[in-house]
């Protein structure tokens, strides 16, 4: 899970912010480190709270429903569309970039394209979806293959050029820190890009309660995972800088076939290509997975229309969910920035990992909570959410591209979603006769087409 597709879509972004190929290894590497003192707090949530469902279940027991309900809307309504639509664009652009061939300098000057683009992948995949969960799963897993084999192709790619005559002979000034930017917004700007890749860090808490021997296993498993990334990044990252100059590397908008291009000419962009492409659908699909079932359990606690809950026989999949979440991903495609996602992504994910992390706090206070076997120091949760603050409000102190304006658009739509979640919590809301007129209808609506339950 940890090793994303974020190595191929934002060495520029974190290049730009910290102008020098030595300061980006450094922010790749400290934010390896957040993210390994993350999955170490969430460890000890585990241990505390034994059970699956994550965030959901500390934010629920710790601050009550209405920030928990909050969660699940933002998840399923901002931060899941957001990342697929990061995953379509760079199919998009990848693709496109191949088809141009030559050194990509800028985004594709074809945002139209670009949204029509995602839509089509957005309607194909959740058409899968619909059909077969057996047959999405399986293409998910070979898809994932092709994101290990774009990472061997950079590494070993890198090391050709290296090893040829046509090898960089300015590294000492690629990998120097002499030209680092003193721009501390700038830097935190750059930090996104990283902190974004390493999204997933989280992921085993998700399914804690099915872990065998946790106070033993889950410390190690996320050592292990997490160093393991580490490791992986910084290498591609080395790789980058070894092949590509560091304006081109600043200025690329498909960092990886660019190098596959340098080191291979129209073979290397293939490969690397394909394998960048096949990353990104792997995570379009389980976005769809993910962000679907969410809706699912959500429609069934009523957190959303109800609706929502059926699942089609036939098929066993939860097609109005997967409808739905096709439909606000089509949105996004429509009217969205990279700028824009990237800021929502990241906003949503460490606003509810901020809460997650006072929770660590909060409950080695109580003294009816269960003692768990793993402790981080007490520092640690302290620092992450620090942490968490400044990485949230880093864009309104920016003027690089559209992050302020972003950080706006992401506060307004948590101001729409906020009152829906507390709506969500109130008996008499939900007992308005209006409402349980239009949910018995639409249930019957439903039914009468038989075949879902």
């Amino acid at each position: 899970m940890m090793t994303g597709v974020g190595i191929f879509i934002f060495p520029n972004l974190v290049l730009q912010g910290v102008n020098s190929g030595g300061a980006s290894l450094l922010v790749w590497t400290g934010a390896g480190g957040v993210a390994l003192l993350g999955g170490l707090a969430y460890a000890e949530l585990a241990l505390t709270l034994p059970g699956s469902g994550g965030e959901l279940v500390y934010v629920l027991e710790v601050f009550g429903a209405v920030p928990a309900n909050l969660f699940v809307l933002t998840s399923a309504f901002i931060k899941y569309p957001a990342i697929t639509i990061i995953m379509t664009r760079s199919v998009f652009t990848y693709s496109a970039q191949f088809i141009d061939s030559g050194i990509s300098v800028s985004s594709y000057p074809y945002p139209q394209l670009t949204s029509v683009t995602g839509i089509v992948i957005i309607v194909i995949s959740c058409g899968i979806a619909v059909v077969s969960t057996k047959v999405t799963t399986s293409l998910l897993n070979a898809f994932n293959i092709c994101k290990l084999s774009g990472i061997a192709g950079i590494l070993g790619f890198a090391i050709y050029v290296a090893a040829t005559d046509h090898g960089a002979h300015d590294l000492g000034e690629r990998f120097s820190m002499a030209n680092t930017s003193h721009d501390v917004p700038a830097i935190l700007v750059g930090l996104f890009g990283a902190i974004a890749s390493y999204e997933g860090w989280n992921s085993l808490n998700l399914v804690a309660g099915e872990v065998h021997d946790p106070a033993r296993t889950m410390p190690a498993a996320i050592i292990m995972a997490t160093l393991l990334a580490i490791v992986l990044y910084v290498l591609c990252n080395v790789a980058y800088l070894t092949v590509l100059p560091l304006e081109v590397m600043k200025r690329s908008s498909a960092v990886a076939l660019d190098l596959g291009y340098i080191a291979f000419g129209r073979y290397g962009e293939l490969f690397l290509t394909i394998c960048v492409v096949a990353s990104c659908l792997a995570t379009i699909l389980a976005m769809v997975l993910c962000n679907s079932r969410l809706i699912q359990s959500a429609a069934r606690d009523g957190q959303v229309p109800r609706v929502l809950r059926f699942t089609w026989i036939s098929r066993q999949t939860p097609l109005f969910a997967i409808i739905l979440h096709g439909l606000v991903c089509c949105i996004f495609s429509l009217i969205t920035t990279l700028d824009a996602l990237v800021t929502m992504t990241v906003f949503v994910s460490w606003l509810f990992y901020a809460f997650c992390f006072v929770a660590v706090v909060v409950l080695r206070m109580r003294k009816n909570a269960k003692k768990p076997s793993f402790y981080v120091p007490l520092v640690v949760p302290i620092f992450l959410v620090l942490f968490s603050v400044l990485l949230m409000i880093c864009p309104v102190t920016t003027t690089i591209g559209n992050y302020r304006s972003s950080f706006y658009i992401t506060l307004i739509l948590l101001a729409v979603l906020t009152p829906l979640s507390i709506l969500c919590t109130m008996k008499r809301f939900t007992d308005l006769s209006v409402i349980k007129e239009t949910t018995v209808k639409l249930d019957r609506i439903v039914e009468s087409w038989g075949g879902f339950v």
